[in-house]
């Protein structure tokens, strides 16, 4: 009895082929697609390194704001560095609100220490771009206090300094900087944490990857490619969606015909003893087999696809940046995208073949 329901859901007849062929393309698409992507990515990332120059901007991920790096960890930075912290607050100027960043700078050079703007916390610092917006929104340039909610904690009447005497040319002009003593006030629990470092030399990478921290980039072009390749990444990560629809929708169509034209096994099936699951079982394998066959295709084709677009770009005159290393991430979704659908696919012909079974003279004993 195990014999003829093992060939059944073993045999590859011409719509497994057909199935499993369109299952491959699709995952040639995916894993090939996925591979120059991150080819790309580890390209750009490659030459990076060559166009950056001073100052370096070191925070963990790439949100300024989201980034908090463990200030146990700045000592063993070499040389001079800066540390600085940015959150968001809001100033009221005359009864209108603005939201504002608010940033704190600390130069550090060995043992010494010198803020960018120390005026303690009964005053701000207001940068020569907020002046000038201030002076937009209200008509008028800034009083000589302002009120300031900062992490929840409301400063009132804050007197206004001078926009700060000098601060890296990175920074944009319309910040207002604060003491870092108001900002342990506003939040002792956080007020203190560290958004950057910033220096005038690379990190040694050791040193920064036990930091939890990577370069920001501020090279524009470079930059803006490597948002493009992280937006196209997350794009081709949600093809991986339609890929499966696409898969559901082909196991489904494929495994119902082969369920119609194959009534007559399952009842023959069922007449020598086998049981409406074992029966569910022959037809979800048979889709199973079909999702492991066009898998392994499609990302062998992918792979192939992906060398040969860097293999033959230069013949076309094109330049190639692109870095392929294995595609192990880009395979195994391919995988779990194909086997996941087809099992989700052959859920209805399998649950169809049950009940034909179900509904068939089981067999006697003699």
């Amino acid at each position: 009895m195990p014999r003829p329901i093992l060939r059944l859901a073993t045999r590859l007849n011409r719509r497994t082929r057909l199935t499993a062929w369109a299952i491959a393309f699709a995952c040639m698409v995916l894993v090939g697609s996925l591979s120059l992507i991150d080819g790309m990515s580890a390209g750009v990332d490659s030459v990076a390194p060559r166009f950056q120059t001073a100052p370096y901007i070191y925070l963990r991920g790439q949100d300024l704001l989201a980034s908090s790096i463990d200030t146990g960890k700045l000592a063993g930075i070499p040389g001079n560095y800066s540390v600085l912290r940015v959150r968001v607050g809001n100033l009221t100027v005359r009864g209108v609100s603005l939201a504002v960043v608010v940033g704190s700078l600390d130069f550090r050079a060995g043992a010494n220490t010198t803020t960018l703007f120390s005026g303690g916390t009964a005053s701000v610092s207001l940068d020569s771009g907020l002046v000038q917006e201030v002076a937009d929104a209200t008509g008028q340039p800034p009083p000589a206090a302002v009120n300031l909610t900062l992490l929840g904690h409301a400063f009132a009447n804050l007197s206004v300094a001078p926009p700060p005497p000098s601060r890296p040319p990175l920074l944009p002009a319309t910040w207002a900087w604060v003491d870092p003593a108001l900002l342990l006030v506003a939040d002792p629990a956080t007020g203190t944490s560290v958004q950057a470092v910033v220096t005038t030399v690379p990190l040694d990478a050791t040193l920064a990857a036990a930091m939890g921290v990577a370069p920001l980039n501020t090279v524009g072009a470079i930059g803006f490619v490597q948002g493009s390749v992280s937006e196209a990444r997350s794009a081709l990560e949600a093809l991986s969606l339609v890929v499966g629809t696409v898969i559901v929708l082909l196991v489904m169509s494929a495994m119902g015909l082969e369920v119609r034209q194959r009534e007559v096994e399952i009842r023959t099936l069922r007449s020598l003893g086998a049981s409406p699951r074992v029966v569910s079982a022959v037809i979800g394998t048979r889709a199973l087999l079909a999702a492991l066959l066009g898998a392994t295709l499609g990302s062998a084709l992918g792979i192939g696809v992906a060398h040969a677009v860097v293999s033959f770009a230069p013949v076309f005159g094109l330049p190639s940046l692109i870095l392929l290393s294995p595609p192990y991430g880009a395979v195994l979704l391919a995988y779990a995208t194909a086997v996941l659908a087809s099992l989700v696919g052959a859920a209805g012909p399998a649950h169809r073949a049950a009940l034909i079974a179900r509904h068939a003279r089981e067999a006697v004993p003699s």
